[in-house]
């Protein structure tokens, strides 16, 4: 019977049940099906874990001391004893590594088995040092169907192998360390643009992304009804029935949407970009049914457009049909707001450079009319400083966190400290933050908080080879190692008022692990809209022809195993603008946040 299996975090720490009950066959015994007895088994298999993680812990703690005490002792100018005792402390660390019982526990903790390969090359150069070639090398090849890194040929290359580097055995261990590098960069596949690549080259291409989704990607259990094998025999047909590259990237770039996932795309090569996203310098989205310009970002193009315009039409087709035709079909996405989001906001006037739109546009008079507007026009309107700092009435301090790409956003939080820690509450808007990196979120919320900023529950996929030699699939939710650990930080102040949190369908990705993290700690108040729902880490990788893709290879959800992604985080207070507030200018998101901390 073919079994496939995702075991996803349904309560606190489910996700490591399945490897529990193969790693401690004791607890097989128990019947998942039963409802009943759920809470008992569930405080058995949490006290087991911290029980496991515990044991794991000790026993690291020991095997790291005997190679602490070991590196001691093989200093440069060590004596041959000293190398001797050195080599029978990491043979001994070793031997507790190997144990069955060490072994039963690190699949608990998958990434503690790493430990056996760095104390094997730990001794296979105290053998060497030793003058034993013959234990150097025994040592050396049995590490090799452990691990391979791609950083191991700079290591073996190192002065501390010139006593081995011209023989056969170190040169055939050495030509090994190059297979990760060879087989992760696929560089023979990565071919240049050309205008129209061969049959070949686009077969690659979907089948690199085909094989790449499905050995990797983290969220099928989002679209449980996809057949992927099905839709790779479908495109099969359609990207050799293509006639250029252009047309190929295309057809390509509809199939990442299939996945329904914000951080899995296919991106176009360079040379193309001026074909599929150029834009006009408008910014628009759906409010309510109708799609309004939201910004009009050249002073030229603001002659004949304002702020709160409806659009009606597109070239010519009703804009509703338009978007759905047109657009939606390359809008990847995790949840119906993130995808009208793309589909009315970020791609709906994309297209070539050198074709204008025909926009049917009616005002808040209601008066129709038809606007030319041009692709690729510069944005000459000033907007906003970034991370724009202000002290609203009522001594109420607000802050722009507009990306967490690097480090900028804590700065600036840092250097208005002195003004938030005297206001009677503080804002903080994430409502156009995409994302960049979890750790600066969390390095924001220790100047609000002096508990530890917790992360999300992170797990990547481990597939079972094995078992699919008796016709079982098994897809795991592995843990991954030390993500789990909390953001700690010092502060010199840490500020203890009210905070309300700004939030909004473009709220995406490391804003959203900070908003997780800021509703765990239960700081405070989050008021707008749900979030965009897609968070995680994309592997990116080349294509042929010159164009890219990436594909989400990790899982977040809430410490205590709520999902989000997929869904959204849900705001405490939902408010949304109407067509008469985008037309009025009226922030009234902003305007419910100042009301809360009034109060």
């Amino acid at each position: 019977m073919k079994v496939t299996l995702f075991v996803k975090n349904t309560y606190t720490a489910s996700a490591l049940t399945l490897r529990l009950l193969l790693a401690f066959p004791l607890l097989s015994a128990f019947s998942l099906s039963s409802a009943a007895d759920l809470s008992a088994r569930h405080a058995a298999i949490k006290t087991m874990i911290s029980e496991s993680s515990q044991t794991v812990a000790n026993t690291t703690e020991n095997i790291h001391q005997l190679r602490n005490e070991a590196n001691s002792l093989s200093k440069p100018d060590a004596s041959k004893e000293d190398l001797q005792t050195a080599l029978a402390k990491i043979k001994l660390a070793l031997t507790a590594i190997e144990s069955s019982e060490f072994e039963r526990l690190a699949f608990v903790a998958h990434h503690y088995k790493g430990q056996r390969f760095n104390f094997i090359m730990d001794a296979a150069l105290l053998e060497l040092r030793l003058g034993n070639k013959e234990g150097f090398f025994n040592l050396l090849e049995s590490s090799q169907t452990w691990v391979l890194l791609p950083s191991l040929k700079a290591y073996l290359t190192s002065p501390a192998f010139d006593a081995v580097k011209d023989e056969s055995r170190f040169k055939a261990y050495l030509k090994l360390s190059d297979l990760p590098a060879r087989m992760g960069k696929s560089s023979v596949l990565v071919t240049p643009y050309k205008d129209n690549i061969s049959s070949a080259e686009k077969i690659a291409g979907l089948s690199m992304f085909w094989s790449e989704v499905k050995r990797s990607f983290v969220n099928f259990h989002n679209v449980p009804d996809l057949d992927w094998d099905k839709l790779y025999l479908e495109y099969l047909d359609k990207v050799t029935q293509t006639k250029s590259t252009r047309e190929y990237y295309q057809v390509m770039m509809q199939l990442a949407p299939m996945l329904q996932d914000g951080h899995t795309n296919i991106y176009a090569p360079d040379e193309l970009q001026d074909v599929f996203y150029s834009r006009p310098a408008l910014a628009t989205a759906l409010v309510g049914k109708s799609v309004l310009v939201t910004r009009v970002l050249n002073q030229q193009l603001a002659q004949k457009i304002q702020r709160g315009d409806e659009i009606i039409s597109i070239d010519g087709q009703a804009v509703h049909e338009y978007a759905s035709s047109k657009i939606a079909s390359y809008a990847s996405s995790s949840t119906p707001q993130d995808k009208a989001v793309r589909t009315y906001g970020y791609e709906l006037l994309m297209g070539e450079k050198s074709k204008s739109i025909r926009l049917g546009l009616r005002d808040a008079a209601g008066k129709e009319r038809i606007e030319i507007v041009a692709r690729g026009q510069d944005r000459d309107v000033a907007g906003e400083s970034a991370f724009n700092f202000k002290m609203l009435p009522g001594d109420i301090a607000y802050l722009a966190l507009d990306h967490f790409e690097n480090d900028a956003g804590v700065k600036k939080l840092e250097s208005v400290m002195p003004s938030i820690m005297k206001a009677k509450g503080l804002i903080l808007d994430i409502r156009a933050n995409g994302g960049g990196s979890s750790v600066q979120g969390a390095a924001v919320l220790s100047f609000l908080s002096k508990k530890p900023v917790p992360y999300a529950y992170s797990t990547e996929r481990q597939e079972s080879h094995v078992m699919r030699t008796q016709g079982d699939l098994i897809l795991l939710d592995t843990l991954r190692a030390g993500i789990s650990k909390p953001y700690t930080k010092d502060r010199k102040e840490v500020y203890t008022g009210p905070v309300v949190v700004l939030a909004g369908a473009k709220t995406f990705s490391a804003a959203e692990d900070f908003l997780m993290s800021f509703v765990t700690l239960q700081r405070g108040t989050v008021i707008g809209s749900a979030t965009a729902g897609s968070t995680g880490m994309p592997m990116s990788f080349k294509l042929p022809g010159g164009g890219s893709a990436r594909i989400c290879v990790k899982h977040d959800s809430f410490p205590d195993g709520r999902e989000f992604v997929g869904k959204g985080i849900a705001p405490d207070m939902e408010v949304v603008p109407t067509v008469a507030d985008i037309r009025a200018g009226r922030d009234v998101v902003l305007d419910k946040a100042v009301a809360v901390l009034s109060k």
